[in-house]
């Protein structure tokens, strides 16, 4: 079902991001990557050639506007339609009010908050073309209103807040054009290699990674009728 699609996945060059893009890479996708640093990207690139796999690697710092600029435009001339964005790229900050300087800060709110905006803002044209795009957010439990029970920085929280609203707004604007938006809202969850099924724990089960993309399958395979918003996890945080 998902495969010939078209993938961007931002943050591929490693964690999530990579391990996302290597899965829709085994079902068929055409995966574009973009990462902060080249050679990240590069190395998701070459993971998915090896298995046979289509891939591209980009350089995007998603907190910097001229770095985004300049991948979209240098990704946009493959004027194939993109079906699925992966935004999954975001600082990770921890901390108190007063434990970061004002650069920390601004990186946070932009990387996981007006990056993915401007990106998402500049890819419309190409994901209306498509005949049914898919625009999948990783949020975080830091995203759900009064959670607290994490040590993210304030600035992070706030970041997460922001673009959980942000994919509850877009979602029911373009669900008139056949574009759906899920946001992903997991806790803190645990990398195991990319073959590696979850494994039952005794105490307090870590959510694994695999389970996230299973059910970012399961939410790419439902029919266009079917417009899911939004993903809970539940689990333990740091």
């Amino acid at each position: 079902m998902l495969s010939g699609k078209r993938a961007l996945v931002t943050g591929g060059g490693r964690d999530f991001g990579q391990a996302v893009s290597v899965w829709l890479a085994r079902e068929g996708v055409d995966v574009d990557i973009c990462a902060r640093q080249l050679s990240s990207a590069k190395e998701t690139q070459n993971i998915i050639r090896a298995e046979g796999g289509r891939a591209q690697a980009y350089q995007c710092d998603i907190a910097d506007p001229a770095s985004l600029t300049a991948f979209v435009d240098q990704l946009l001339q493959d004027d194939r339609p993109i079906d699925i964005l992966v935004l999954s790229a975001a600082q990770w900050l921890e901390g108190g009010l007063e434990s970061k300087d004002d650069a920390d800060v601004i990186s946070t709110i932009n990387s996981g908050l007006t990056g993915n905006i401007l990106l998402t803002r500049a890819l419309l044209p190409s994901l209306r073309l498509s005949a049914g795009a898919d625009i999948m957010v990783m949020v975080s439990v830091c995203g759900i209103p009064q959670f607290i029970q994490s040590s993210a920085h304030p600035a992070f929280f706030a970041a997460k807040q922001g673009i959980g609203g942000f994919c509850h707004n877009i979602a029911h604007h373009l669900a008139a054009e056949n574009i759906r938006v899920t946001g992903f809202y997991p806790p803190d969850f645990e990398m195991s290699g990319l073959d590696d099924e979850p494994t039952e724990q005794s105490e307090q089960p870590v959510l694994n990674a695999r389970s996230i993309w299973e059910t970012m399958r399961f939410v790419l395979q439902q029919p266009r009728s079917c417009h899911i918003n939004a993903i809970h996890f539940q689990g333990p945080c740091r």
